[in-house]
């Protein structure tokens, strides 16, 4: 006899907790040193819109799509940097609120 346990309610997070969760990452990966803000001078000269905190999500069936705007340490393989913030911020999406990640998009708006 097998016996079913039923949740209590339903759990939903906030874009803001997956937008820090993004954010806090990113920040964590070596090479990276803020995230862009709108005010930064490439953003404007490449004609493209950026969100405020340098991060937009897209959230559909509970899967997420992330694009990230960094501005990056001079000197290091920015390619490398990339890609690890990539594999950093899918994994931790993954792993800290069970969503399944479709891209995570970096854009390097600046070098430091």
């Amino acid at each position: 006899m097998a016996i079913e346990s039923q949740a209590p309610g339903v759990v939903r997070v906030a874009r803001q907790v997956l937008s820090t969760i993004v954010t806090n990452t990113a920040l964590q990966i070596p090479g990276v040193l803020r995230m862009a803000q709108t005010s930064d001078q490439w953003s404007r000269l490449l004609n493209r819109e950026m969100p405020r905190q340098g991060v937009a999500l897209t959230v559909r069936d509970n899967v997420v799509s992330t694009d990230l705007y960094i501005v990056v340490a001079s000197g290091v393989n920015i390619v490398e940097v990339g890609a690890a913030v990539q594999e950093e911020v899918a994994s931790a999406l993954e792993e800290m609120v069970g969503m399944q990640v479709r891209e995570v998009n970096v854009y390097i708006q600046d070098v430091a």
